[in-house]
């Protein structure tokens, strides 16, 4: 399920950037570029400020890389799923939603390029697989819920969670290659499942 994530600079009323400012150009460039580009003189100068405006928010590099995975982990899992079950519509209501919010926002596709990227850096990283293993437990899950519930508590939840994710996941891999009427009518298809 990779959701969108804002990426314009915010700044305290002193004039100076916020920690989140910091973070939501990592993921940019992370997006980009994979997690070697994402080093501070380069932060710095994306953001048109000085080194020392990083330190006054972050240790070091690795503590900006860990406010990277939980930004995401928040804004791309924990957040969403927050506002869906919050919103006090039945649980299909809540699953188509929850299909159409890919494509849905301009956002969107820089969602899907963090995910892939932090999926990818997971690769290598087995500190970062391991958030993303927890990622995926928690989705699964979800949806198994929202399944459940919208269905009647069907005994193939689990399996028709993991398609619904599997779609996800692919969606934000090939989404920009297939046209709204090929993608409606898969969510159409998930929906039923």
């Amino acid at each position: 399920m990779p959701f969108p994530i804002s990426a314009s600079p915010r700044t305290k009323s002193s004039g100076s950037l916020d920690a989140d400012s910091w973070t939501q150009a990592a993921l940019t460039i992370l997006a980009r570029n994979g997690v070697e580009a994402v080093r501070v003189e380069r932060l710095a100068k994306m953001l048109g400020v000085t080194k020392g405006s990083f330190y006054w928010h972050f240790k070091d590099r690795p503590a900006l890389l860990d406010e990277m995975l939980r930004s995401w982990r928040q804004r791309a899992t924990l957040g969403i799923i927050d506002r869906l079950e919050q919103s006090n519509v039945p649980p299909a209501e809540r699953l188509k939603e929850m299909l159409k919010m890919m494509r849905n926002s301009p956002r969107a596709a820089r969602g899907a390029d963090i995910e892939a990227a932090i999926r990818l850096w997971g690769r290598s990283d087995p500190r970062v697989a391991s958030v993303v293993q927890e990622i995926d437990r928690l989705r699964l899950g979800h949806l198994k819920s929202l399944v459940e519930a919208a269905h009647g508590g069907r005994e193939d939840a689990t399996a028709r969670a993991a398609l619904i994710y599997a779609y996800f996941l692919a969606e934000g891999w090939i989404g920009n290659t297939l046209d709204a009427q090929i993608c409606a009518q898969c969510e159409a298809i998930l929906e039923g499942l």
